[in-house]
Order: structure tokens, then C-alpha cells, then sequence
């Protein structure tokens, strides 16, 4: 392997919290000049972050892990579901950076934390976070529904916690007159390998279009709900403004179904799947919507984290 595959890989193992350009060398066996060469190689490239942390000492980071704004760089945060297509689309088009996770809050932690710039995730969770925090703001609704309830025949039901899920779930809960627990998973995976054992689980597409089960969706049952926001780190703001609007024109420019290819490639499900479970999601989401949504969230100071570019 080449030294700089190498020392790729070990800051890929090292993910947030990076390495002292002082290991490096020591724990791959290299000379110090040739790491220092080829960290400058890779700075100019922007795959690199180097941080002084005290005089003549530097923690390095692979870009996507580094923990604050990078100058010129977008890095974007998504969940593993099937309405960011958009912001997948215009991510690509401004060279943008991606990660996926499992669930809204470790998404939203890491755009607060400034280890991600922009986040697609569920808006109750961006309201909470952007509430408490007051270093983000909300810009675009991403989309309403697109998600429900599988039913099996156990007890309890499933969902992940802090999330449009959770909401969703208690008012489908009450409309049906359902009183039931409620256990919170950190994946749509773990949901699903334990729905034989529940009654049932709440979780959002393409996975509710890959089960079997009897499926029921919300908007059926609930109407027109806002599954997900758009939101933006104040300090990448303040250092990226016009890569973010860049960002932000191409997003409102691009139609539905661009960009279903890269996204079917970050996630591992499949094109047909993504474009099948579009049809469950409305993106017609105006601003009386997501206003809406917010007085029915009753948050306090939720309009000071509202943005509208």
C-alpha cells in the first residue's frame, strides 16, 4: 500500500477524532518529512484538515470528519431514505461532501457540532436542537409524508426517538385509539428485524415500501405532515455564504427525481426502489406549511431559527 493510502486509511479509522501529525509517522512506520509532504499534497486538494492545537503541534482530520466549517467545502448530511434526492442532486452540483446516518439526532448533533455543514433530518428534531442550541438555522422544508406504520401481530411499537416518527406516530396512536408502549430504535434496520415480535413500527421510505407487512400510511390517516427540513451550521454560514447559496439556487432549480442515481448509490438501495417510494411523499411544501407545523410544535423561540433565503 502507498504511503498515502496509508495515511488515508488510518485518519478513515481515525474519523472525528482525527491524529497528531506527530503519530502519524510512528504508527505507519514512516519518515516524518514524508508525512509532512504528503499531508501538504493532500491539503491542497482539500482532502485534509490540519489544526494547530499548540505551538508547532497539528491534529489532522479527513475533511468529512473535520469538526468545524471548512472554507470552500459543502459537507452534507443526510439520513438513509429516499426524499433527498434534491439535495443529493445539488449537493453534486457544488461538490459536496456526504454522509449518511442512521437517525436524525446523530445527523443534527454533528451539523451543531459543525462536523457536518447543511442536514437533511427531521424537522421536529432541527427545531429541538436549533431551539437549545441557537447555532443553526432552518431554510427548506424537504418534503411532507412518506412514511407509516407496519403492523405485525406482537405488542408494543417501534420507532426512532426525537424524530418526526416519534410525533407522527403518538398522533396516529391517539386517532386510533391505540394505547400501547412505544421502544426507541437507533436504525430502521433494528426496527425491522424486530417487527415480528411488535405490533408495530413507524418508519419512513423506501423502507416502508420493502415490508411485506399490512402497511399503513399516515397522511391516510393524519393528513399532510412535514417530514423533514433542511438546515444549515451559522458558522459555515458566516464562512461559506456564497458556496451555500450556490448550494441553495441549484436545490431550488432541480427537479424531483435528479439525482435518485447517487443517492441509490450512498444508500445501497436500489434506483427502481428510490423512484417507486417518491410517489409517497409530497414536495409541494410551502412556507404556510412548515409555519404550520411549527405552531403545532409549540417550541418557544422556533421563529428565530426559521430562515427563508
Amino acid at each position: 500500500m502507498r504511503a498515502e493510502d496509508k495515511i488515508v486509511s488510518l485518519l478513515e479509522n481515525a474519523k472525528d477524532r482525527g491524529e497528531l501529525q506527530g503519530h502519524i509517522a510512528r504508527k505507519l512506520n514512516l519518515s516524518k518529512s514524508t508525512v509532512s509532504e504528503i499531508l501538504s499534497l493532500l491539503e491542497e486538494k482539500r482532502e485534509i484538515v490540519r489544526l494547530e492545537i499548540s505551538p508547532k503541534s497539528y491534529r489532522v482530520w479527513l475533511t468529512k470528519y473535520c469538526p468545524q466549517p471548512v472554507e470552500g467545502v459543502l459537507r452534507i448530511g443526510i439520513l438513509k431514505a429516499s426524499e433527498y434526492a434534491r439535495v443529493v442532486s445539488a449537493g453534486e452540483k457544488v461538490g459536496a461532501i456526504f454522509r449518511v446516518y442512521r437517525n436524525g439526532i446523530e445527523a443534527t448533533k454533528d451539523l451543531v457540532h459543525g462536523v457536518v455543514d447543511v442536514v437533511a433530518s427531521p424537522f421536529i428534531t432541527q427545531a429541538f436542537f436549533g431551539v437549545l442550541m441557537k447555532n443553526i438555522m432552518i431554510f427548506r422544508a424537504v418534503a411532507m409524508n412518506g412514511s407509516g406504520v407496519a403492523l405485525s401481530n406482537g405488542k408494543g411499537f417501534g420507532c426512532s426517538e426525537l424524530s418526526t416518527m416519534e410525533r407522527i406516530l403518538r398522533k396516529f396512536m391517539r386517532a386510533k385509539g391505540i394505547e400501547d408502549r412505544i421502544r426507541f430504535f437507533n436504525s430502521a434496520e433494528e426496527m425491522i428485524l424486530e417487527l415480528p415480535n411488535m405490533r408495530g413500527i413507524a418508519v419512513w421510505e423506501p423502507y416502508l415500501s420493502m415490508i411485506s407487512e399490512q402497511v399503513e400510511y399516515f397522511d391516510s390517516v393524519l393528513g399532510d405532515f412535514v417530514c423533514c427540513t433542511l438546515a444549515v451550521n451559522n458558522e459555515f454560514l458566516e464562512k461559506n455564504k456564497e458556496l451555500f447559496e450556490d448550494f441553495l439556487g441549484k436545490y431550488d432549480k432541480s427537479r424531483t427525481r435528479e439525482g435518485v442515481e447517487r443517492l441509490a448509490e450512498l444508500t445501497g438501495f436500489s434506483k427502481d426502489l428510490i423512484a417507486k417510494s417518491l410517489l409517497s411523499y409530497n414536495f409541494e411544501v410551502s412556507i404556510e406549511d412548515l409555519r404550520r407545523e411549527s405552531e403545532d410544535l409549540r417550541f418557544g423561540g422556533i421563529e428565530e431559527i426559521l430562515r427563508f433565503y
